[in-house]
């Protein structure tokens, strides 16, 4: 591990092992939540990309306007370097076990989408875990 918090993973993706800050500055993001029922869900895809973010629409209930039903459907999942969660834990602990197996060890929680399983299933496989709200700690870019 480097002097910054950081190191790679086999698969050679940046792992965070810092706070939330230091995912904010990552830059490929899948938002795994109710794309079009939930109106925070497009909120943060929206302020995550208006940072320059590459953001990738995951929707696990399957419904459009999210490109994807699971992160296992991007192509090059191996490339996130955050998730935002933002669906009922019980639903965020499959999503655990797909970033273990894809090798993406960033889970920022919005609130509502966490529980004490869910984090300490998720820090169990070694995972960086910050709960907050990608809206309150990620300000939008000044015009």
């Amino acid at each position: 591990m480097s002097a910054t918090g950081m190191s790679v993973s086999a698969a050679g993706v940046p792992r965070i092992t810092t706070d939330g800050r230091g995912m904010l500055e990552r830059n490929v993001w899948a938002v795994v939540g109710n794309h079009g029922k939930n109106p925070v869900v497009d909120q943060l895809t929206a302020r995550l990309t208006a940072r320059g973010k590459t953001v990738y629409r995951v929707n696990p209930y399957g419904k459009p306007p999210a490109e994807y039903k699971s992160l296992g459907e991007i192509p090059d999942a191996r490339s996130v370097e955050c998730i935002d969660l933002v669906v009922n834990p019980t639903v965020g602990m499959d999503v655990v076990d797909d970033c273990q197996a894809l090798g993406i060890w960033n889970l920022f929680i919005q609130p509502g989408a966490g529980s004490k399983e869910l984090i300490d299933k998720a820090r169990g496989k070694d995972m960086s875990v910050h709960e907050g709200c990608i809206l309150l700690e990620l300000p939008a870019p000044s015009l």
